[in-house]
């Protein structure tokens, strides 16, 4: 791993820029210091930039929270979520005459994301047996645990559905310090007592898949992406063979001791890398 102080120092040897979102532009309501400094930069250098998210929504969604933080169109090129992912393969699916999954589904999730797949032929039910299939966007609230989504991921279970989950991603953390859990927390559980689930986003192939077709087929050597997170962000590029950077005041920022901006201490970092066996290949406090 090669620790460098910011974006900036890896900027010349990379064309096309993959970015996560959560952790890295912002933690959910504030964005973070030298983010637009940073994008700025490297777009009057003329580089290629992406937003790749799991977040559970469509992208358009995830665009207008960005712009209402500043982060206006002129400064990357596209957004991918893991939402947009989930749409995009449904969508396949309807044409085909529901061949993999059927019409009618199970929603675990919020209220605020219940129209992921608005615009298409699916039906929600409100109980697991009149379902095809479960799909799970997350929990309700910040503070909200396992047991809120227990009785429905029971009644999914005994309906021996298959889930969707549309974000892989177990916590987020804000910068105070906050973590909160993600819809991955559900599809954990799921497994657990037995259930199948498919999983769209980060580290799965099929996001960076339609990213670098976005990137016209650019070379992964012209590529980096960056993230916050060891088992999507990083995992995800390292298993596509695109080089990656670690954001160590994200996700990490509790375990390190650390906030957005600060180093790492090595060894604390290189420790929390071994037990995942997943290493970047850059290391910086922030953009």
């Amino acid at each position: 791993m090669e620790f460098k102080n910011n974006l900036k120092e890896l900027s010349d040897s990379y064309e096309y820029f993959i970015f996560d979102i959560w952790g890295v532009i912002h933690d959910g309501t504030h964005i973070y210091p030298n983010v637009i400094e940073t994008l700025s930069f490297l777009r009057l250098q003329n580089k290629k930039i992406c937003f790749l998210s799991n977040a559970p929504r469509r992208s358009s969604k995830v665009g207008a929270v960005l712009k209402n933080m500043g982060i206006t169109e002129n400064l990357y090129d596209f957004i991918l979520t893991s939402g947009e992912a989930t749409f995009i393969e449904l969508k396949k699916n309807q044409e085909n005459n529901f061949k993999d999954f059927g019409k009618k589904y199970f929603y675990i999730g919020p209220q605020k994301d219940i129209d992921l797949l608005e615009g298409l032929n699916y039906e929600i039910v409100e109980n697991a047996s009149e379902a095809d299939f479960a799909i799970t966007t997350g929990f309700d609230n910040e503070s909200s645990t396992l047991e809120e989504k227990i009785s429905q991921i029971e009644e999914a279970k005994k309906a021996n559905l298959e889930l969707i989950c549309v974000n892989p991603d177990l916590i987020v953390v804000k910068q105070s310090g906050l973590e909160m859990i993600c819809a991955g927390v559900i599809a954990k559980e799921y497994q657990r007592i037995g259930g199948k689930v498919h999983y769209f986003g980060k580290p799965y192939n099929l996001v960076y898949k339609i990213v670098c077709e976005n990137f016209n087929n650019a070379h992964n050597s012209k590529i980096l992406a960056v993230g916050d997170a060891l088992e999507t962000d990083i995992k995800g590029a390292l298993n596509s063979n695109i080089d990656c950077a670690l954001i160590t005041g994200g996700i990490l920022s509790n375990q390190l001791g650390i906030k957005y901006g600060q180093q790492a201490e090595k060894n604390k970092l290189e420790m929390i890398c071994k037990n995942h066996q997943i290493y970047p290949k850059f290391v910086i406090p922030g953009l």
